[in-house]
C-alpha cells in the first residue's frame, strides 16, 4: 500500500494557500508513514502510469478551482479508478466547481477546507490546524492498528472549580474536530445511571485522558484513581495545569510538570480557546501515536522469541501488524500433535467494537480460521475474553499473551529470592517525553515482579502507587515482591500502618543511609538506573552516588540511556570510551542496547536474562 500525495501546482493556478495546506500536512505524514510518495511533475505522473496501482493506495489530488484538469492528471485519476484504489480530492475553495471532482471520480467526497473552517475565527490563520486533521484521516487509513480517527478524549476534572473550563473545552472540542467523541461525566452520565460503573467503562475505552489540573484538582481522590489507571493501563495524558495551581503534594503526577499551562479567563476568550483546542488536540495525537508505537516492541518479542526457536512467526503480507504463529507444546496425549497455530492482530491503540466486528467478519469467511486453534486480537488493553460467539476469536493483552508462551517453556518461575533495585528520577526536559520514563519504570517494575524477582526502589511518590498496583496484579506476595526505602524525614506524610500491607517498608535516616541500605544492605543482582537529575555539582548527582555504591558492593549497573536524564548521559560517555566494565560484565552489545534501543520490555527480558549468568 502506497500514499500517492499531488503537489497542488498540478491542478490549482492559486496556489497560496493550498501549498501552506500542503507542507503542514507533511510535516506530519513525513513522521510517521514510510511508504508516502509525493508527485510534483507531470513527468513523474508519466513513470506512475507505468506502475502497478493497488486497491489500498490511496491517491491524494487538490481539486481546480475552475474544474480544468491537464489530461495527464485525468489518466493517473483513471488507472487508480480502475484499481479501485482509495481516491481523495481536496477542495480549497467553496465553489461548485472545485468541490466537484473530475471524471471518472466525480462522485468522490472531496475534503472541504473552506467547510472545515466555517467554525474557526475567520481573521485567523488556521489552515495549519484544518491540515493536521487531514493528516491524521490518512493516517488512520494507512496505519490503522495504530490510530483511528474515531478517538475518545476522556475530561478528568474536579466539579467544585474545573466544571465550567471542562464544558467550555469539550464544546470546541466537539465543534472543531467533529469525529472526536468527549466524555465529561456530568454530561454522560444519564439520570438513574451507576456513576462510577459508568465512569470506569468510558475510561477503560479512551484513547487519552485530558486532566484539568485546577487548585482542588489534587485532593479529588477520583481524579487520582482516573490518572492511576490510565498510567497502568497505557491511556496518554495531556496534563494542563489551570491558573498554577500547585501539585507538589499531588498524590500521582503523570510526569514531572504539566505538558501544557492555561490561565483560565484564556477559556473565556473564543479566539484563545480556539487555539487552545488546537495545541490540545495536537498533544493528544503526539501522545497516542507515542504509545502506539509500543506495538513494535511487542513484535521484536515476539521476533526474539522466534530468533531462540520457540515460535514461527510469519507476517500476514495483506494485513497491517497481522501474523501466524506457531508453537509445540508438550501434551500427553499421543494423538495430539502438540502443535499450535495462532493468529494475532496486533493493535498499538485501543480497538473499537467497529473494529472487533470486521476483524471477527474478515476472518471467519478466510481458509485460516479452519487451520488456527485460536485467533486473537491483541491490544496494550484488551483483558480475555470473547469477541463473538465463536471460542476461537477472543481479545488479549500483550502482556498476557506473551507471559503464556513463555510460561509455556518454563521461562517465568516463582520467588527466585533475588532482588533487583530500580533507581528512577524525572530529568529536565520536554514534559511530553517524561512519559517514557514512566512508561519504562512501569514495564520494568512489571517484568521483574512478574519473573518472581524482588523489585527494591526509593519511595518516589509518582511511583510508589504505580507500583504497589503492580505488585497487586502480578504478585501473590506483595510484602516479598517489593522492598520500598524511605527517609524517615517524609513518613509522617504517610498512613505506616497501610504501606506495610503494600510492601516491606525500611525506613533510614536520611537520604544518604537510605540508599546505602537499598543498595548495600543485602545481596542484590543489579541495580537498573533511569532518568535523573543533571547537577552543576557532579558530586551531588543521585545516579552517580548509587553506581558508586552499587559497584562497591559487587553489583552490575544498567544504565537506561532512552529516558534521558543522567542515566542517559552517565551511559553516552561510557559509550564513547567504551569502558563498559566500568559498571557491569555484560560487555558492548547489551550495554549499548539500553542506550539506544526504545523497546523496555525486550530490554528487560535480556537483562532479566543476564540475572542468571551472574
Amino acid at each position: 500500500m502506497n500514499v500517492i500525495f499531488c503537489r497542488p501546482e498540478l491542478t490549482m493556478t492559486n496556489i497560496e494557500d493550498a501549498s501552506l495546506f500542503f507542507h503542514a500536512c507533511c510535516e506530519i505524514l513525513d513522521d510517521y508513514i514510510y511508504n508516502l510518495r509525493y508527485i510534483s511533475s507531470f513527468g513523474l505522473i508519466r513513470q506512475m502510469m507505468l506502475e502497478y496501482a493497488d486497491k489500498d493506495d490511496i491517491l491524494i489530488f487538490f481539486t481546480a478551482e475552475n474544474g480544468v484538469y491537464d489530461n495527464q492528471i485525468l489518466k493517473l485519476l483513471r488507472k487508480y479508478n480502475d484499481a479501485k484504489s482509495r481516491i481523495w480530492p481536496v477542495a480549497m475553495e467553496a465553489t461548485f466547481e472545485c468541490r466537484k471532482p473530475p471524471e471518472p471520480v466525480s462522485d468522490r467526497q472531496s475534503f472541504d477546507v473552506s467547510c472545515r473552517k466555517e467554525n474557526r475565527n475567520p481573521l485567523k490563520n488556521n489552515l495549519k490546524a484544518v491540515a493536521q486533521i487531514f493528516a491524521r484521516k490518512i493516517i488512520a487509513q494507512t496505519l490503522s492498528p495504530l490510530y483511528s480517527d474515531d478517538v475518545l478524549y476522556f475530561i478528568s476534572h474536579c466539579r467544585k472549580d474545573g466544571e465550567q473550563l471542562a464544558a467550555k473545552l469539550a464544546d470546541k472540542l466537539r465543534l472543531l474536530t467533529r469525529e472526536r467523541t468527549i466524555y465529561r461525566d456530568v454530561v454522560n452520565v444519564a439520570v438513574g445511571d451507576n456513576a462510577k460503573k459508568d465512569i470506569d467503562e468510558h475510561l477503560k475505552i479512551s484513547d487519552a485522558l485530558i486532566f484539568l489540573q485546577t487548585q482542588q484538582a489534587q485532593h479529588s481522590k477520583f481524579i487520582m484513581k482516573e490518572l492511576c489507571h490510565a498510567l497502568l493501563n497505557d491511556i496518554p495524558i495531556v496534563w494542563i495545569q489551570i491558573d498554577n495551581a500547585p501539585y507538589d503534594d499531588m498524590e500521582i503526577r503523570p510526569c514531572e510538570k504539566p505538558l501544557l499551562c492555561y490561565d483560565s479567563d484564556e477559556f473565556d476568550d473564543p479566539k484563545r480557546l480556539e487555539e487552545i483546542v488546537d495545541e490540545i488536540e495536537e498533544k493528544c495525537f503526539q501522545l497516542i501515536m507515542n504509545s502506539s508505537r509500543q506495538v513494535y516492541s511487542y513484535v521484536e518479542c515476539l521476533m526474539e522469541m522466534e530468533k531462540t526457536n520457540k515460535i514461527k512467526l510469519n507476517r500476514d503480507i495483506e494485513n497491517t501488524l497481522a501474523y501466524r504463529i506457531e508453537y509445540k507444546e508438550n501434551v500427553k496425549d499421543i494423538y495430539d500433535s502438540g502443535i499450535r497455530k495462532h493468529y494475532i492482530q496486533c493493535f498499538g491503540r485501543n480497538p473499537k467494537t467497529k473494529d472487533i466486528e470486521k476483524f471477527c467478519t474478515n476472518v471467519k469467511s478466510k481458509e485460516l480460521y479452519k487451520e488456527c486453534n485460536r485467533i486473537f486480537l491483541l491490544s496494550v488493553h484488551g483483558k480475555r475474553q470473547n469477541s463473538s460467539s465463536e471460542e476461537k476469536i477472543c481479545e488479549e493483552n500483550y502482556e498476557d499473551y506473551l507471559a503464556n508462551i513463555q510460561n509455556i517453556f518454563g521461562d517465568h518461575n516463582p520467588k527466585k529470592d533475588k532482588r533487583i533495585i530500580i533507581s528512577g528520577a524525572f530529568p529536565d526536559y520536554d514534559e511530553i517525553y517524561k512519559n517514557s520514563l514512566t512508561e519504562a519504570v512501569i514495564i520494568y517494575a512489571r517484568q521483574i515482579i512478574q519473573s518472581g524477582y524482588t523489585l527494591v526502589f526509593g519511595s518516589h511518590p509518582t511511583f510508589q502507587p504505580i507500583i504497589f498496583d503492580i505488585g497487586k496484579l502480578y504478585s501473590s506476595d506483595v510484602t516479598y515482591s517489593i522492598e520500598m526505602h524511605m527517609d524517615k524525614t517524609y513518613a509522617s506524610r504517610y498512613n505506616l500502618d497501610l504501606l506495610h500491607t503494600k510492601c516491606h517498608l525500611i525506613l533510614s535516616d536520611g537520604l544518604q543511609k537510605m540508599r546505602e541500605n537499598m543498595i548495600c544492605r543485602e545481596k542484590a543482582e543489579m541495580l537498573i538506573c533511569l532518568g535523573g537529575k543533571i547537577k552543576k555539582d557532579s558530586l551531588l548527582q543521585g545516579v552517580d552516588i548509587e553506581v558508586e555504591l552499587a559497584r562497591k558492593c559487587g553489583i552490575p549497573v544498567a544504565l537506561v540511556g532512552t529516558v534521558g536524564g543522567r542515566s542517559s548521559e552517565y551511559s553516552f560517555e561510557l559509550l564513547k570510551q567504551g569502558n563498559w566494565e566500568k559498571i557491569n560484565p555484560w560487555g558492548r552489545e547489551l550495554n549499548e542496547g539500553l542506550f539506544y534501543n526504545v523497546n523496555h520490555r525486550l530490554m528487560a527480558e535480556r537483562l532479566l536474562r543476564n540475572v542468571t549468568f551472574l
